[in-house]
C-alpha cells in the first residue's frame, strides 16, 4: 500500500440533518477543496432532490452525487428529469447513484419486486434520456410506450455518470460491466469490501473491463476531533441509528462481530429508540462494535482506520455524515490533518476527481 493510497476523499451527507445544515457542510467542503459531496436519503425524511438543489445553489463547482435514488419510489423518467433540471440550475456536476434498497421497498409495501432487473432497466432509461434521446421502452419492470419520452428542455451536457449503490453478488455482477462507479453502503467493513470486489473483478473480466475502468466508493461512518472521545461518541449516534434498522448478518460477520450478540444489541437499541431513550441508545454501542463498523477518533486514529479501506480496494472513501462534534469544523480538520496523509493532491475542487 502506498503512502497516499486513495484517489480522493469525499464527504457524505444524510437527510436526517436539515437542508440548511447540510448546505453549510457542503459549502465548507467546497471551500476546502473537496471535489464531491454525496447526498443520502432516508425514506420518509428530507428529499434528496430538494437537498441537492439547495446544495447546488449554495456552491459553485463541487460535484453533487445522489447516493442513492431508488427507481421503485421514483420512475426512471422522473429521475432523469430531476437530474437534468439540477444540471440546468447548478451546472453539469451531478452524479446519479441508483439503488433499490430493501428498506425502502419494504417501507412502501411494494409487492414482488425485482430489484436487479429494475436497476438495469432504470439505468438504461436514465442514460438514454440524459443523452438527449427520445426513449420508448418495453421492459419487464418499466415501460415508456410510444411515442416515448424525451426531456423537453436543453441539457447542460449529454451523459451523466451513473453509479450503482449495491452490495449483493448478483447485483454487482449485473452492475459492474455497465457502471461508471459502485458505491458500497455503511457497515461495509474492509473484509466485506474485499470479498465483494472479487465478484466485481470477475464480472468486469467477463465484460472485457478491468477494475481500473470503474470507480469504487464506500460510505464510511466517520467522525474526527482532537478530542477522540468526543469524536467517537458522535459516531456512535449514527451507528446506533443504523444498527436498529440494518439486519444484514453477513456484514456483521465480515466485520468480525458475533451475530447473536449483534441481534441482541439491535433489540436493545430498537427498544431504546422506540421509548425515546436516544442518549441511552448511544451508550449501548460498545467500543469494539464502533471500531468494526466506523472510523472515529483523533486524526491519527482516523488515518489508520481509513488505510484499511484502501488495502481492501476502495478508491474513494465517502466520509459519512457524523464527521465530528462540529461538522463544519470537522471538514477543516479532515482537510488539514487527515487528507494530506491519504491522497497525493489537494487544494483544488477539481484535483483528484475520477475521470470518466
Amino acid at each position: 500500500m502506498t503512502d497516499k493510497p486513495f484517489q480522493r476523499l469525499e464527504i457524505g451527507l444524510y437527510s436526517i440533518s436539515s437542508t440548511k445544515d447540510n448546505c453549510a457542510v457542503a459549502r465548507q467542503a467546497e471551500a476546502r477543496g473537496f471535489g464531491r459531496v454525496w447526498l443520502a436519503e432516508d425514506h420518509h425524511s428530507r428529499d434528496i432532490f430538494v437537498q441537492a438543489s439547495a446544495v447546488a445553489g449554495a456552491t459553485k463547482s463541487i460535484e453533487i452525487a445522489l447516493g442513492i435514488v431508488n427507481p421503485y419510489t421514483r420512475h426512471p423518467a422522473q429521475i432523469a428529469m430531476g437530474v437534468a433540471d439540477l444540471e440546468e440550475w447548478g451546472g453539469p456536476r451531478v452524479v446519479l447513484g441508483l439503488g433499490a434498497a430493501w428498506s425502502s421497498i419494504n417501507a412502501h409495501g411494494l409487492q414482488n419486486p425485482r430489484p436487479i432487473r429494475a436497476l438495469r432497466e432504470a439505468s438504461e432509461i436514465c442514460r438514454r434520456l440524459l443523452g438527449g434521446e427520445r426513449v420508448t421502452y418495453a421492459g419487464e419492470v418499466f415501460r415508456l410506450p410510444a411515442p416515448g419520452a424525451q426531456l423537453s428542455f436543453p441539457l447542460a451536457r449529454r451523459g451523466v455518470p451513473i453509479y450503482f449503490g449495491t452490495m449483493g453478488p448478483k447485483t454487482l455482477a449485473m452492475a459492474a460491466p455497465i457502471a461508471d462507479g459502485l458505491l458500497f453502503s455503511v457497515f461495509a467493513s474492509p473484509a466485506f469490501v474485499k470479498d465483494r470486489l472479487t465478484h466485481v473483478r470477475s464480472a468486469l473480466s467477463r465484460a472485457g473491463r478491468s477494475i481500473a475502468d470503474i470507480d469504487i466508493a464506500c460510505y464510511v461512518i466517520f467522525s474526527v476531533a482532537k478530542d477522540g472521545a468526543a469524536a467517537r461518541r458522535t459516531a456512535k449516534k449514527l451507528v446506533s441509528h443504523y444498527l436498529r434498522r440494518i439486519r444484514d448478518k453477513e456484514r456483521f460477520a465480515f466485520a468480525g462481530l458475533d451475530v447473536p450478540r449483534m441481534e441482541a444489541l439491535q433489540a436493545e437499541l430498537k427498544a431504546a429508540f422506540d421509548q425515546g431513550r436516544v442518549e441511552e441508545a448511544v451508550d449501548l454501542v460498545p467500543d469494539d462494535v464502533l471500531d468494526a463498523l466506523a472510523v472515529a477518533g483523533t486524526p491519527d486514529q482516523c488515518v489508520a482506520g481509513l488505510k484499511a479501506y484502501a488495502a481492501a480496494g476502495i478508491k474513494a472513501p465517502v466520509l459519512y455524515h457524523a464527521l465530528g462534534p462540529d461538522r463544519v469544523a470537522a471538514v477543516d480538520l479532515i482537510a488539514d490533518a487527515v487528507r494530506p496523509h491519504l491522497i497525493a493532491s489537494q487544494g483544488s475542487p477539481t484535483e483528484g476527481r475520477f475521470s470518466l
